[in-house]
């Protein structure tokens, strides 16, 4: 894997990443100057290659985080540029907003308590994906929670298409509205409150956001609890499995397929998903050791499970 040449198509790799962030980020990935861009294609020119100097060795956990990074770059891609990502934002908020009608129009029906949604944050109503593409440029494809809490505290989270016109709406119908997040409650907690307001977001308090305050567990069945107590939650709405009242917090990928399997009734109705194919717990489901594994395991995983 150290040879001479593997490293060599390494670095052009994260010069080519650099040149598809600077098009995705509009010429520049967070403060990175980006490599010449052909106007025909979007990819990284370099002029007389062959005169570059020799590239320093890579780690292979270098590596093995280049590695991650190509592998998201298509996902973002397609996030940040596709029709059919914003047309799916627009479709989950569409069917949340016809619940809240079906659930209003039949009081007799409900627990007569309040009326509530209950959602996740990233990548459920706020983007971040301007900040992963400068993340990959980097050569960086591993989102861990240092990441996230640096990246959160920024403040710099953009809207979903169509986010900020739905929540005000669900506002307007008297329906409260609970962000049920995992940003870090300590460290997170002012900041996404500024990045919220900013956006233009309704019930931005301390009522309504609920974010992780216990680093031991990460599952929200406990803050679902505590919001169902008083209210009577019309539906739950997420990028991730976690994000739904399904218990499916560190089950493997059978016992997570099984419970999805369990409640395909409710999906659409209470439950709505948001798709995120660049991270989430469906990528730590693949396998137990999948973001450790060396380079060479990670590629022979990747033809097992595209194959089995």
């Amino acid at each position: 894997m150290n040879t001479w040449n593997t490293q060599w198509k390494n670095q052009w790799k994260k010069t080519l990443a650099l040149g598809c962030a600077a098009f995705l980020l509009g010429g520049s990935a967070w403060g990175h100057a980006a490599p010449t861009v052909t106007a025909a294609s979007g990819a990284a020119y370099v002029e007389n290659p062959q005169d570059a100097p020799m590239p320093l060795p890579l780690t292979e956990e270098e590596i093995s985080s280049q590695q991650l990074a190509d592998a998201e770059y298509m996902a973002l891609l397609w996030m940040r540029t596709s029709a059919e990502y914003r047309a799916l934002c627009y479709q989950g908020y569409n069917a949340a907003l016809m619940a809240i009608d079906r659930a209003q129009a039949n009081p007799v029906a409900r627990s007569g308590k309040p009326l509530a949604i209950v959602l996740d944050c990233d990548e459920t109503v706020t983007d971040n994906t301007r900040a992963m593409a400068a993340s990959v440029a980097d050569g960086n494809g591993r989102f861990d929670a240092p990441w996230w809490r640096g990246t959160v505290h920024e403040g710099r989270s953009e809207a979903l298409p169509g986010a900020v016109e739905f929540l005000n709406e669900v506002a307007r119908r008297g329906v409260a509205i609970f962000y049920v997040s995992n940003r870090w409650s300590e460290i997170n907690y002012e900041p996404t409150v500024r990045n919220l307001t900013a956006l233009g977001f309704p019930s931005v308090d301390a009522e309504h956001i609920l974010l992780r305050d216990d680093l031991k567990r990460s599952d929200k069945e406990p803050r679902f609890d505590q919001i169902a107590a008083d209210y009577d939650v019309v539906v739950y709405m997420g990028d991730n499995m976690g994000d739904l009242p399904l218990y499916t917090s560190g089950k493997t990928r059978t016992e997570r397929n099984a419970a999805i399997d369990a409640a395909k009734a409710e999906f659409g109705t209470q439950y709505i998903v948001f798709p995120n194919p660049v991270y989430g717990a469906w990528v730590s489901a693949l396998a137990k050791d999948y973001m450790t594994m060396s380079p060479e395991a990670r590629e022979d995983f990747y033809g097992k499970m595209l194959t089995e």
